[in-house]
């Protein structure tokens, strides 16, 4: 009697292509905007030299051309090469904002959870008292203490957003800690560190990952805002936000590609990391995924409704 074919088994990728389109073309395109930010020494029109783009005062506030595709800004810089070393920093400042935030988040959501007692208490009413205060309002007093610069942006995203998003991982640590094997570890004598690093944090990895692809492009929404309120980079270091929020405001009437390019940069890498994000959370947590509102195929939800029948 010949063995039944045992059916291969998909990769996360190739599951991602397969069933979530929209989620793997998001993907597709962080990847490109990621390419061109390691890339920008060599993609760039017109290179920096000694940290600044070079400047022509006789061709600014210059319209689309061959010599500058995406025009030129007040100081008569390539606006196309201001955008791409300025993706640099933007995804930079997301990536370093999210992973951060999000080790700040799991330190103390999963300690809180698995140590619990006074010790959670003490860190709960601490996180309770911290998100009492508007969120925007401690960046801002963070900046004014620390000045402006791409490292203290990164501190002053990375903790507020650390520390409020400690609540999501310490719920999905205590649904872990009343589980059977947790029980079991303790009984065969395993510590609390031990518990965190073996058994809690591998568990809630799916919530985690979501968490990291769903929260780049917000990093990039608040570089920007904080350019508008002018606590941001340096005026020298090219930047979406700063692009947007400086001459994008002040010339966009005269010079409309000067606010088009870096806000619809800022919208495609958003709708990227949140379609994503949402790719992701469907495939590593199968109870997270959408229901009518779903983008499945139909054949996809054929195989689920036959798959619950059986």
């Amino acid at each position: 009697m010949n063995k039944m074919k045992q059916p291969h088994k998909a990769t996360f990728l190739s599951e991602l292509f397969r069933t979530k389109k929209l989620a793997a073309f998001g993907m597709i395109l962080l990847i490109i905007f990621l390419l061109i930010a390691l890339l920008a020494n060599v993609i760039a029109p017109y290179k920096m030299v000694n940290g600044s783009l070079p400047i022509d005062i006789l061709h600014k506030l210059k319209g689309p051309s061959l010599a500058h595709p995406l025009g030129t800004d007040s100081l008569g810089i390539d606006v196309l090469s201001y955008m791409i070393y300025g993706a640099r920093t933007s995804v930079i400042l997301a990536i370093c904002c999210t992973v951060i935030s999000t080790i700040i988040s799991v330190v103390i959501g999963v300690s809180s959870a698995v140590i619990g007692g006074k010790f959670d208490l003490f860190v709960q009413r601490f996180v309770d008292a911290f998100q009492c205060i508007p969120g925007m309002l401690i960046m801002l007093i963070l900046m004014s203490i620390l000045g402006s610069g791409l490292i203290q942006l990164i501190v002053v995203i990375s903790i507020p957003g650390g520390i409020g998003g400690s609540r999501m991982a310490r719920s999905s640590a205590i649904a872990i800690k009343d589980s059977g094997y947790m029980k079991m570890s303790q009984m065969l004598g395993g510590g609390k560190l031990w518990s965190m690093v073996k058994h809690v944090v591998p568990n809630i990895m799916p919530i985690i990952i979501m968490g990291l692809a769903g929260s780049l492009g917000g990093v990039i929404m608040l570089e920007a805002a904080l350019n508008f309120l002018g606590f941001g980079v340096d005026l020298g270091t090219p930047s979406w936000g700063a692009m947007l929020t400086g001459q994008g405001r002040s010339s966009m009437f005269k010079a409309p590609w000067l606010a088009l390019c870096p806000g619809i940069a800022i919208a495609i890498i958003v709708f990227a990391s949140a379609m994503f994000g949402d790719g992701v959370r469907d495939l590593l947590d199968p109870r997270l995924r959408g229901g009518v509102g779903s983008y499945k195929t139909k054949k996809t939800k054929r195989l689920s409704a036959i798959a619950e029948t059986k």
